[in-house]
């Protein structure tokens, strides 16, 4: 008699497969939105699977399942070394297990202790079925008995008492303090290296070390930056900004807990761009709309701080960057926003010099990004304390070149989006001890306690002849 047919291995649901390639690509060395758009293009299609659904239905699927995909690469990258940790406790032997088994258990033990509109079951249960079908059969029970003990964590993860453990064995040469080592318990709970941990313990004291740290686990707000200039955008600015879901707001902008259901509208009429409030109140911190113009934005980038700088007052913004797609990025939307007072073009900073010197620069340094992980946590994946001791270099290089091209009385505004003293206070006070032309007029410091989850650092230094 004929064996039956062997049922199908059960399809990995859509969402789970997406985050897991888009973490895979990002984990080789890809940046994490990138990684995202290939994976959800590789998964998703616009109208749907034909023949199944409707394409309105298949769409909306699509899209709820896109969202979910999203919440898990960047939520599980947010956690990951802190989930690694808790699974490692709860493994027998963690080094015995495929790399590809240890994505999976990220993946699913972020869903079960943070995302509180999926059930553990159905999270242990995709899990196990794909270890099964599509990496070991062996080890499917090993899964699913992992995940289980996840789930008896109970929602948000362990208490702090859990990641006081005595350090393990690949942790013990970090913290010679073993468990009584604070930057370990402080890494191992908020998710970043121990070197992250201990640097800003040193900076910022516990308090401010933990509430940073805990800043880098969340999703940042959605910002968004209105231009008074177009119709409609002060009302509409006024309106969000008495929303509950306002956690924020300034005389341009607002940071929203949730986007409005028009925010397409909102955008593509040109009334507001998104834009970090963190990073808005920045400049507003330094009398932006008062600097004398044209303004040279050093290292513009995609060109947002170019663009408020334009839209805060009249006058030219020239707007330099090495980076050939950043520029077509930005060209693209001064076209879209009419802005033509701002005025790109492609050179490294410290290699122009303008025709005669400048009333006002913005130097937007390339930085380690420390201060915002929030919004781009693969940053944590490549950053060493060499990385940052390497861009304090070229910063302080860049900073001389800047002077050096600013007129008598003018202005040099100094702006970072770290947290390290390396690279803010004392790459302030260096440059005012080599240079005794200039004094320091403004600093602004996002505080620890903001609900922005994004901090910035910026200071205006003037000429004095």
């Amino acid at each position: 008699m004929p064996r039956p047919p062997r049922s199908a291995a059960p399809a990995l649901p859509p969402a789970r497969r997406a985050a897991l390639l888009a973490l895979d690509r990002c984990l080789r060395g890809q940046d994490i939105q990138a990684a995202l758009d290939a994976a959800l293009g590789a998964v998703f299609t616009p109208t749907g699977v034909p023949g199944r659904q409707e394409p309105s239905k298949a769409a909306t699927a699509d899209a709820l399942d896109a969202a979910l995909a999203t919440e898990l690469a960047y939520g599980t990258l947010r956690r990951k070394p802190s989930l690694d940790f808790i699974l490692a406790t709860l493994l027998r032997d963690p080094q015995a297990l495929p790399a590809a088994m240890h994505l999976v258990l990220a993946v699913a033990a972020y869903e079960i202790l943070f995302l509180d509109r999926i059930p553990a079951y159905a999270s242990t249960h995709w899990a196990t079925e794909h270890v099964k079908t599509a990496i070991n059969p062996r080890l499917g029970k090993v899964c699913n008995a992992v995940l289980r003990r996840v789930a008896e964590l109970g929602p948000g993860g362990p208490d702090d008492a859990f990641f006081r453990q005595p350090p393990l064995a690949h942790e013990k040469a970090l913290c010679p303090g073993g468990a009584g080592d604070e930057a370990l318990f402080l890494a191992r709970r908020f998710g970043v290296p121990h070197w992250l941990a201990a640097l800003w313990l040193e900076a910022c004291g516990p308090g401010a070390a933990r509430l940073l740290l805990a800043a880098t686990c969340q999703a940042p707000p959605l910002g968004l930056r209105f231009r008074p200039q177009v119709p409609g955008a002060a009302e509409r600015l006024a309106s969000l900004a008495a929303q509950p879901c306002c956690l924020a707001a300034t005389a341009c902008g607002v940071a929203l807990a949730s986007p409005p259901p028009d925010l397409a509208d909102i955008l593509a009429s040109g009334q507001a761009v998104r834009q970090s409030l963190a990073g808005q109140a920045a400049l507003e911190a330094l009398g932006a709309a008062s600097w004398p113009r044209p303004v040279w934005d050093a290292c513009c980038g995609r060109g947002g701080k170019s663009l408020l700088l334009a839209d805060a007052a009249p006058g030219t913004i020239l707007a330099s960057d090495p980076n050939a797609r950043r520029l077509a990025g930005l060209n693209a939307e001064r076209r879209r926003l009419a802005a033509t007072a701002v005025a790109p073009f492609r050179a490294r900073a410290e290699a122009f010099t303008p025709r005669r010197p400048l009333s006002a620069i913005l130097l937007d340094a390339p930085c380690s990004g420390l201060g915002v992980l929030s919004r781009r946590p693969d940053t944590l994946l490549r950053r060493t304390p060499k990385d940052v001791a390497d861009l304090a270099r070229v910063q302080a290089r860049l900073l001389r070149h800047a002077a050096s091209c600013l007129a008598p009385g003018g202005l040099l505004a100094y702006v970072t989006c770290t947290i390290s003293p390396a690279e803010n206070q004392a790459q302030l006070d260096a440059f005012l001890a080599a240079q005794p032309r200039f004094r320091l007029t403004a600093t602004h410091q996002t505080p620890p306690e903001s609900p922005l989850a994004e901090f910035f650092f910026a200071a205006l230094l003037e000429r004095a002849d």
